[in-house]
């Protein structure tokens, strides 16, 4: 097969429950995510890797499991340095030895390393950052031929400006008020002269087209990646003037109306151009949401939000479009994780994987075209919370129908707990199972161990007792 164009967007917080064709009773509209959904597949057990923002964006990119990094807290802070090796491959870096112009256009947060004024090196101290220099160990260096984003949360997470490539748009020199503190979550920082907090989304949209257009006018023989990771809808939900009330659940159902916005925007783009049948296009979210208000069930029939290790932290709405390929109009029960982009790109690019890469990835293409399976054979899927240390997290372990929740002792006097529950009949895990199992999740706490002590890629045979 001729090697597509490919558009990855990924939500940042949109739930299972938030895209109308997922959850019939949504009191959000989403029309652009239900046409690709209509003109393609949609995934029903797809998940990120991480209930947290950096660590799925970790795993999407490189298809391991951010908990194998040294980083010993879940988040990239505002102005903490990267976490990706510079001799890590990536999913872009992949794809552009494979020919393709890549690009990221959105949230990045994986950190950068910030030049300092009056030494040599590198500083994590905002009031010592040269923004006149280039900033390091971004996406530029790590296979995206072009960057346009924000270095953490867009709309929460000092500087608040945009970066293009290795470099700020304009220099954050105003600090951020009063009014924007008492947002939730809001970071204090400083803030370029002309930011503007309701237009981040917008612009990112803006910035995505120029890009196709460009790739266009400059290599039109070529396939390209572009990965676009959206802002919203992350807290402080801003909503933009002209969406304001467009759901009935509230600011934050607003927000996901302009995610829905914005796969509408690129799906056009690409239309306009004549090479939307040319591409590989997927929406996602990185992990799960916030409480729907108004009686909206931001998870669906799931259990747990954001930060949970019950399927609502982690289980993600997620669907493909490529015409002539993907079934169109179809529903998959495949398994498949985020981290599996990376075995995925490399089996449609008709490559394999970069030696010593993607150590939790699996090639999910046989899914996409409606053949089933991935390759090589999951022995397991996990999910973890981050915590305040990745290895104290909560971590879930997916075999088949049957899923163990492993929750550490956090503090002396305290013990392990663990849940288990059979997905296949009780998908919304009300009923514990882990005292009439106790072998299954014995074996799948043995399982989880092995997985984090090797890979995933090294454990060929899944283990008897789980199924």
């Amino acid at each position: 097969m001729n090697k597509p164009n490919i558009v990855f967007i990924m939500a940042d917080d949109t739930g299972y429950g938030d895209i109308a064709c997922y959850n019939p009773e949504s009191k959000i509209p989403t029309p652009h995510i239900d046409r690709l959904a209509a003109e393609g597949t949609m995934f029903t057990d797809a998940h990120s890797p991480c209930a947290l923002c950096t660590p799925t964006r970790y795993g999407m990119l490189t298809g391991r499991y951010y908990w194998r990094t040294p980083k010993k807290h879940s988040l990239v802070m505002p102005y903490e340095p990267p976490v990706i090796e510079p001799d890590r491959p990536t999913v872009a870096s992949m794809l552009k030895q494979r020919g393709y112009a890549t690009a990221c256009v959105g949230k990045w947060h994986l950190g950068l390393w910030y030049p300092a004024k009056d030494e040599a090196g590198y500083t994590q101290r905002e009031e010592n950052i040269d923004f006149s220099r280039p900033l390091d160990g971004g996406p530029i260096e790590l296979g995206f031929d072009y960057f346009f984003g924000t270095a953490g949360c867009s709309t929460s997470d000092a500087p608040y400006c945009f970066i293009e490539n290795d470099r700020t748009v304009g220099i954050p020199s105003v600090a951020s008020t009063e009014d924007l503190h008492e947002l939730p979550g809001f970071y204090p920082g400083l803030m370029a002269p002309d930011w503007d907090e309701m237009t981040v989304d917008t612009t990112f949209v803006e910035k995505a087209v120029e890009f196709i257009d460009r790739h266009a006018a400059a290599r039109p023989e070529d396939p390209f990646f572009l990965y676009v990771p959206l802002s919203a809808p992350h807290i402080p939900w801003l909503v933009p003037d002209f969406l304001v009330g467009a759901s009935e659940e509230g600011p934050r159902g607003d927000m996901n109306v302009l995610v829905d916005w914005c796969v509408g925007q690129v799906r056009a783009a690409l239309e306009e151009r004549g090479v939307l049948d040319d591409t590989l296009l997927i929406f996602t979210s990185d992990n799960g949401p916030h409480r729907g208000e108004n009686g909206h069930s931001s998870t669906g029939p799931y259990r747990g939000l954001k930060n949970s290790a019950f399927e609502g932290g982690h289980r993600e709405p997620f669907v493909a479009r490529w015409p002539g390929h993907i079934p169109a109009g179809a529903v998959s029960d495949e398994l498949l994780c985020l981290t599996d982009l990376m075995a995925t790109l490399a089996d449609l690019t008709g490559e394999s994987l970069p030696e010593g890469a993607g150590e939790d990835s699996f090639s999910v293409l046989p899914a996409l075209l409606g053949q089933g399976g991935c390759t090589p054979p999951r022995p397991a899927m996990i999910s973890d919370t981050g915590g305040h240390r990745c290895d104290l997290g909560d971590f879930a372990i997916r075999k088949g129908k049957w899923k163990l929740i492993v929750i550490p002792a956090r503090k002396e006097g305290e013990t392990e707990r663990r849940h288990l529950f059979d997905l296949k009949e009780d998908p919304g895990e009300e009923d514990d199972l882990i005292e009439e199992h106790p072998s299954i999740a014995a074996d799948l706490a043995e399982l989880l161990d092995e997985i984090k002590q090797r890979s995933s890629r090294a454990i060929e045979c899944p283990r008897a007792g789980a199924d």
